[in-house]
Order: structure tokens, then sequence, then C-alpha cells
């Protein structure tokens, strides 16, 4: 499986799960996108509007590190990335899609398919002030969960947010990107989990975009669960991953 995180985050938000019960039968890799984490950095916004950089970057990972046919575990906006996967290399590579909480659309043409979560915190993520970033940040990561995350892990979450410079934030939220013609021409197996009560991605991405795009799709829907399902409801999440997995090697 390979894991790839949301905007402003890193691999870290799969942390959790990279040491639960689903090391225990799979492969699990996480990586840092560009202008995240541990990755480089570079200036401009050519290296983040261009999505044939992110093909790149998860067809680099997949060649070096020998997956066979990984099952990509896309969150959030993780979801643009596949996406630029699948437009730019095709889905022979890989074993499946599984996106969780995940945009396959963006820009002002998807704005219905955006909560308040998102819409009101949207020009303090471009901010160059890193006071109103943080504050923004702070915010952000208190929307995208139902109930308070614990402390030590809405902090890291932070330090990861205070990580991304701002000219990467300002590229990847001017995107204008719909990945639907390339999710129904993916011959791949497709599945969706979304928290019902996600406010910043809405579950309507999934269920009016994603599944009904897609030519083999299902979709898990979570009850009192947000933005985060893997944090939020992590054994559901796990096993509903695990079933996937499954499915696509039967």
């Amino acid at each position: 499986m390979l894991f790839l995180h949301g905007i402003a985050q890193s691999r870290q938000s799969w942390h959790g799960v990279l040491d639960g019960r689903l090391v225990q039968d799979h492969r699990l890799v996480a990586l840092d996108l560009r202008g995240h984490g541990d990755s480089d950095k570079p200036e401009g916004d050519a290296p983040y509007v261009d999505g044939a950089h992110f093909a790149g970057d998860l067809s680099a990972v997949i060649g070096q590190l020998g997956l066979q046919k990984p099952v990509v575990v896309a969150w959030s906006y993780g979801g643009v990335v596949a996406g630029d996967y699948l437009r730019h290399r095709g889905d022979s590579e890989l074993g499946g899609l599984f996106f969780v909480a995940a945009s396959v659309r963006t820009g002002k043409p998807a704005r219905a398919l955006f909560g308040p979560g998102m819409m009101s915190n949207a020009r303090g993520l471009l901010s160059e002030d890193p006071a109103i970033y943080e504050a923004t940040a702070r915010a952000f990561i208190e929307a995208c969960s139902v109930q308070r995350l614990d402390a030590s892990r809405a902090e890291e979450a932070l330090r990861a947010m205070l990580r991304v410079p701002p000219h990467v934030r300002r590229a990847l939220l001017s995107r204008v990107e719909d990945y639907s013609v390339e999710l129904a021409r993916c011959s791949r197996p497709v599945a969706t989990l979304h928290g019902e009560l996600d406010q910043v991605v809405l579950p309507a991405m999934s269920s009016e975009v994603v599944l009904a795009c897609a030519r083999e799709g299902r979709g898990t829907w979570l009850p009192g669960v947000g933005h985060l399902p893997f944090l939020e409801a992590t054994a559901e999440f796990e096993a509903a991953l695990a079933a996937f997995v499954k499915a696509t090697r039967d």
C-alpha cells in the first residue's frame, strides 16, 4: 500500500496506521509529497501546478522500492496526486485506488464540494504572514475532526503545516483540476471511504464524483466521523482498507 497525505501535511499523518494491524499482512509505504515534510521544496509554481511532476514522483517511488501493483491510499489532496498519476502514467502499475475523503476536483468550479472547514480557512492558508498562517492552521486542524484531536496529534499536524512554504501552498491551492475522465478510464478497482460529517471535503466528492465516474467502485460511509477517518475511526478504516486490498487480489 502506498499512502499519500493531504495538503500541508506529511507522511507522519499515517504513523498510527503504519504501526497498526495492517503491517502484519501488508507492505506499507508512505512518502512526503514534494514541498512537504522532508522532501525538497523547489522554488516557483511550476513544480507544483504541473501534475506531471507529482506523477513522476510516485512513479519513481514505485520503481525504486520495487512495489508490485500497490494500492494507492489517497487522503484529501492526495486524491489530486493520484489523479495526476492516472493522467500521466495510467493505471497499469497499480493494484487499485482507495480514496479517503479525497479531492478529485479542485478550484472555483468545485467549490460546492468543499465545506466550511476548507472554505473559511482558504485565505489564511495562503498567507505569508507567519502569525496569520499559524492561527489558520490551528483552525483548519480543529475543523478536520468531529471530536477534538489528542493534543500531541494536533501539535504534530501543526508542525507539519508550518514546514510548508507559502509558495507551495499558493501553487497547490491555485490548481483547477477535474479527474473525472481519468477515473472513468481507470480499469483498476476503486473505493472511497468518507466520514459523513466531513466539513473539509464534503461526502459528495466521493458519492457524486468518484463513485459516479469509476467503472468499478465501492463506498464506505462512517457516521460521526469527519475528515480524519484513519484517526477518528481507525478500526473501521483498517478493516475497510484490508477488505479492499483483499478484493483486488482475489
